[in-house]
Parts: structure tokens; C-alpha cells; sequence
């Protein structure tokens, strides 16, 4: 394999490690409730932690993730069964990563609803999503 591609790969799991573990951080943050930086006033959502971490950890993450393996995909031009696969589950993290936001969003207008089942449903939909990607990027073959 090329250099640039090994150093391309490298970045794309780095990546992909980091909003795999966004994916997974998220829905305990948000099924804990507003973060107490929030407080009660009229500016709860302004400076969350919940928001920050989606907004500055995940979404940035994700955004480099697919950015990366976009080019290592047009550099290395390697089709088969496994990049279906891959974009496949990479499509359903996409959708738990949108349905975080949604979430977020909810929890922001009514703070006192409860998001325990969504997030539990979510963070097992990502878990084993981020695990289907991180297993088929490792188990890709050259």
C-alpha cells in the first residue's frame, strides 16, 4: 500500500474512533438530562455540555471521518462487497448522529422529559453500528 494511503487510512480511523466514542458518549449525556452549566434560565441550551460535546466533538468527527475515507475511496478505487457493507452502516450512524441532534433539541425546549428509552435504543443502534464500521475498515482487503 501507498504511504499516503497508509497515512489516509490512519487519519480515517482516527477518526472514526473518535465519533464512534461520540456516538457511544452521547446518549448517556443526553438521558442524564440538561447539564447543571445549563442552569434554569432563559439561556439553559446556550453553553450545554450536551450541545458542545455534539457540536465540537461529534459532528466535526464525523465530518473528518467521511471526508477521509471519501478520498482514501477515490484514491484507492478498492469496490466490493465490504465497502457496501461499510457505507451501509455508515449511513445508519449518520442517522443515529441526526437523531442525537433531534434529541438534543428536544431536550432543550422541555427539560424535564424524559430521553432514557430513546438514547437507550440509539446508543445500542450506534454501538453496533460504530462496531460493524470499525470491524469492516480493520478487516478490509488489500
Amino acid at each position: 500500500m501507498r504511504p499516503e494511503l497508509v497515512l489516509l487510512l490512519g487519519l480515517h480511523i482516527t477518526g472514526l474512533l473518535i465519533w464512534c466514542g461520540a456516538l457511544l458518549y452521547l446518549p448517556a449525556l443526553i438521558a442524564a438530562g440538561p447539564s447543571r452549566a445549563q442552569g434554569a434560565g432563559p439561556r439553559r441550551g446556550a453553553g450545554s455540555l450536551n450541545r458542545m460535546a455534539f457540536t465540537a466533538i461529534a459532528t466535526p468527527a464525523a465530518l473528518f471521518a467521511i471526508v477521509t475515507g471519501s478520498l482514501l475511496l477515490l484514491l484507492d478505487r478498492s469496490l466490493g462487497v465490504w465497502l457496501i457493507l461499510k457505507l451501509t452502516a455508515v449511513t445508519g450512524m449518520v442517522i443515529c448522529h441526526v437523531l442525537y441532534g433531534v434529541l438534543l433539541l428536544r431536550q432543550e425546549g422541555n427539560p424535564r422529559e424524559s430521553a432514557a428509552l430513546p438514547c437507550t435504543l440509539l446508543g445500542t443502534l450506534s454501538t453496533l453500528l460504530s462496531g460493524t464500521v470499525l470491524w469492516l475498515v480493520l478487516a478490509k482487503p488489500f
